[in-house]
């Protein structure tokens, strides 16, 4: 897929998004979210593809929206819903996807860049990365699903001090907060995010995608109504190849070699 603004690589099972504009920390404007849906899009519907890293080229992860085509088109507000409904298909997208997601964040995430790490299933993090929800700085407030994903990351008051004074954190204090599976050196970080995918990939994507789907449902229902979700998602792997892999696997004491299917 040619691409200028954002980089697609497939490798092992792993499709890896990488965020092409290092001279705007990888900030977002409409063209790039046009790509990342596109390629989001392509992740989903090939079966090839098991898992999906995103990461960011340069010093940056995301530095958000790219607020300075806001101020240069001739509509701002009009530019600025337009905006907003592209980044929200892409969210929603990657919050749904049928196979884990995996940030990988290199540098500064900052507003839409930080909500961007937060719709990851996982996230991994250099040392040297910063997070700020940066939103009120500019007399705004979240708009790309923060107010929605970090509260349930790291409960409400916590997720409110960090959208309320869009102070920056530190990836040290990101991690003390929960907001990271790993910090490791920055000269590791993408080493450490591919053997995370590559090991996700090659696990029994069907299940992993169902377990995906029940964690995100099942924080708002009762526990009956979990357990159904649980019995329905059973049954479905019941049915896959991979469930009968797993099971030879253990009657022959050998590791088993999972296909997706």
């Amino acid at each position: 897929m040619e691409s200028t603004r954002v980089v697609w690589d497939q490798t092992d099972g792993v499709g890896v998004i990488t965020l092409n504009r290092p001279d705007r920390l990888n900030a977002l404007d409409s063209t790039t979210i046009d790509e990342l849906n596109r390629v989001a899009e392509h992740a989903w519907n090939d079966p090839s593809v098991r898992c999906l890293l995103i990461t960011g080229a340069g010093r940056g992860f995301c530095s958000g929206a790219d607020v300075k085509e806001w101020s240069s088109a001739g509509d701002g507000r009009m530019h600025e819903d337009n905006w907003v409904l592209k980044m929200h298909r892409l969210m929603t997208r990657l919050y749904r996807m049928p196979k884990p997601v995996i940030a990988a964040v290199n540098g500064v995430a900052v507003g839409a860049g930080f909500d961007l790490a937060l719709v990851a299933d996982l996230r991994i993090a250099s040392a040297n990365a910063r997070f700020a929800m940066a939103y009120v700085n500019v007399g705004f407030c979240p708009d790309a699903g923060g107010s929605y994903l970090l509260p349930r990351l790291i409960g409400s008051a916590r997720a409110s001090e960090l959208i309320f004074t869009g102070r920056i954190i530190d990836a040290p204090d990101a991690n003390a907060l929960g907001l990271l599976n790993a910090m490791v050196e920055p000269d590791d970080m993408m080493d450490a995010a591919m053997e995370w995918a590559t090991r996700l990939a090659h696990g029994p994507t069907v299940a992993i995608g169902l377990a995906k789907e029940n964690i995100r449902q099942n924080l708002h229902l009762s526990f009956e109504d979990a357990l159904r979700n649980e019995r329905r998602a059973g049954e479905v792997c019941a049915a896959t190849d991979d469930h009968r892999e797993g099971l030879a696997a253990i009657s022959e004491k050998r590791s088993p070699e999972f296909t997706g299917r």
